[in-house]
């Protein structure tokens, strides 16, 4: 069974890495934040009732993340680093199940 804790758990490294996003209790449930450092504020926030919601969202963000990475790093994305990408998303998937 997912919990939030096992979601939280396989994905704190990535959290620490990519310090655009918190995840904080709120009245209603987990809430993803994302914080923009260059207009200093917040830009994004999800709230996540489920932990699959949690993982979906953390997910996504940690596929754009490895993205960005390689269009810094290479200026694009080429076919060799999606497939890293992807094993590394499915690396993942296979930790939460």
């Amino acid at each position: 069974m997912l919990t939030f804790e096992k979601v939280l758990e396989v994905f704190k490294d990535y959290l620490v890495e990519d310090t655009r996003y918190e995840i904080v209790m709120t009245s209603h449930g987990y809430t993803v934040l994302e914080w923009d450092s260059r207009a200093n504020t917040w830009v994004g926030e999800e709230l996540c009732a489920t932990p699959e919601i949690m993982r979906d969202v953390l997910l996504d963000n940690f596929t754009g993340y490895l993205e960005y990475k390689a269009i810094v790093a290479n200026g694009e994305v080429s076919e060799d680093e999606q497939i890293r990408i992807t094993e590394q998303r499915q690396r993942l998937l296979e930790k939460l199940a």
